[in-house]
């Protein structure tokens, strides 16, 4: 089976949760890694590579409650008139999509009442929308909240460490079943 990552982290260098993820990825499974940062706008090459997964991971971290612009500029390139969509589009169609998401902010957060203002269902939709366009299947977003490196902020890098690992313990173990009953 391939599976395909599609990491929409703008700076891994930079990074502490989804470095730790990147490298749980590269160290236990055979995924292809397309990392954004390094993105060259080779836009044959991406759809061709969306083409052959049999199954798709997007990661990223919720910035501002959505994706990185470096994964919006990717979908925008990407995701074409004739390819993504229109009437000689949907070539996604039915492909297999896994959501991984982190996010610096707690869970309770993303409510009404919250630092967020609305549930993550609510943002949810939003960066869902391109890739249910798509008609792509989204089988599971698994999302890790409190995944702030960032002392100044309140944040805790060992914590997060340890949630980065175990959030790539558990997108791994989605996909592998996934790919168990394909």
């Amino acid at each position: 089976m391939n599976v395909l990552v599609i990491d929409g982290h703008p700076n891994l260098q930079e990074s502490t949760a989804n470095a730790a993820i990147y490298k749980h990825y590269q160290q236990t499974t055979e995924w292809l890694i397309h990392n954004l940062a390094v993105y060259q706008g080779d836009i044959q090459e991406e759809q061709a590579a969306l083409l052959r997964a049999d199954v798709i991971v997007v990661q990223f971290p919720l910035y501002w409650s959505t994706f990185p612009a470096v994964l919006k500029k990717w979908i925008d390139d990407v995701f074409t008139y004739g390819f993504a969509f229109g009437p000689d589009g949907s070539k996604l169609k039915d492909k297999k999509l896994v959501f991984s998401i982190t996010a610096g902010a707690t869970a309770d957060s993303y409510s009404e009442n919250g630092f967020n203002f609305m549930p993550l269902s609510v943002y949810q939709q939003a960066f869902e929308h391109a890739f249910r366009a798509a008609e792509m299947d989204i089988v599971d977003t698994i999302v890790t909240f409190e995944m702030n490196a960032n002392p100044d902020e309140g944040g805790d890098k060992d914590k997060t460490i340890e949630l980065a690992q175990n959030h790539a313990e558990a997108v791994t173990h989605a996909v592998t079943t996934l790919i168990g009953k394909l």
